[in-house]
């Protein structure tokens, strides 16, 4: 569990164990570490993490020692460090469900508080596999940077149609409050236009995004501004729309300015577990040993190491 520390995650590695034990190609395996390790580095045709075997005839036993080779992989190390980021994703789900869980979620004036619409956008967020938290986490720490520089900054979490999973769409919007917003209705009418703003981005993604299911988008100030911070949550779902709702929607799009041209596109290529650089030295026997070398000269014997590799 302190591997696989998201409930996806967890719960699939527990259905493909089983199904790899109920297949019979387990002859052994000693403890439920090496198992993990196991499963942990190889993929499915699906693209998912599976007990895939390594062409391996007959039955598969698996050694004492596998885990330890694991955690002890450069590959693995970097990977640990390259997860780093996607625990902001956590973060962003502890703040919704503690107020949920608190009761002290603040309803805006004239707007009814739904628990269900909120407690289904933190779901599908909890729903992200570790590998993928860490995309979310580095797009919302990106737009965070990026939303330090502009009065409203937005950026949407979307997979093509063809995609494997490509049902939910996440975005984040930065909305800065500004001293001039004190004389118009100070902080509550400015997190009212920016829930409603966060509303209209929402049903203008699932409008122009067809294969899309649902929709859910975090809305914040970005960091460092002097006052007190706050998020909101929006969570909509796909919907027939007649031709005056489209209207409609592309009707709020222009009032509020969003979505109005084609989105710049950046594919995320991500790999779970980064590639590592490794430099192979050669240790020269006799008295001119590498530790017995000055500065310079280990210096060109590892620019020459580089240039064979």
């Amino acid at each position: 569990m302190g591997e696989l520390d998201t409930v996806r995650d967890f719960t699939d590695y527990l259905e493909k164990k089983a199904a790899f034990i109920r297949s019979g190609r387990l002859l052994e395996a000693r403890g439920e570490e090496n198992l993990l390790a196991y499963y942990a580095i190889r993929i499915n045709d699906d693209g998912d993490h599976d007990f895939v075997p390594d062409d391996e005839p007959g039955q598969i036993e698996i050694d004492r020692s596998r885990y330890k080779r694991f955690v002890g992989d450069p590959q693995y190390i970097a990977k640990k460090r390259a997860d780093e980021i996607s625990y902001l994703w956590d973060t962003l789900i502890e703040a919704f469900t503690t107020h949920m869980l608190d009761g002290t979620s603040i309803t805006l004036a004239g707007h009814d508080f739904d628990l269900r619409k909120n407690e289904l956008g933190v779901r599908y967020m909890a729903l992200q596999r570790r590998f993928a938290r860490r995309g979310r986490g580095e797009a919302v720490k990106g737009a965070f940077e990026i939303g330090k520089t502009k009065e409203l900054f937005f950026r949407a979490m979307v997979s093509p149609a063809e995609a494997k999973e490509n049902e939910t769409a996440f975005f984040i919007l930065t909305f800065k409050y500004l001293d001039w917003m004190e004389q118009k209705g100070g902080y509550e009418q400015y997190r009212l236009k920016r829930s409603e703003c966060s509303r209209v981005y929402a049903k203008g993604l699932l409008e122009r995004y067809p294969h899309l299911e649902r929709v859910i988008g975090i809305s914040c100030e970005p960091p460092g501004q002097d006052h007190g911070s706050s998020q909101d949550l929006v969570y909509a779902e796909q919907a027939e729309w007649t031709d005056e709702d489209r209207r409609a929607i592309k009707r709020d799009c222009k009032v509020y300015g969003v979505l109005q041209d084609q989105l710049k596109e950046i594919p995320w290529t991500g790999q779970e577990y980064p590639d590592v650089e490794t430099i192979t030295f050669e240790r020269m026997a006799g008295p001119t040993s590498n530790t017995r070398m000055n500065r310079k000269q280990r210096r060109e014997l590892a620019a020459k190491a580089r240039r064979k590799k």
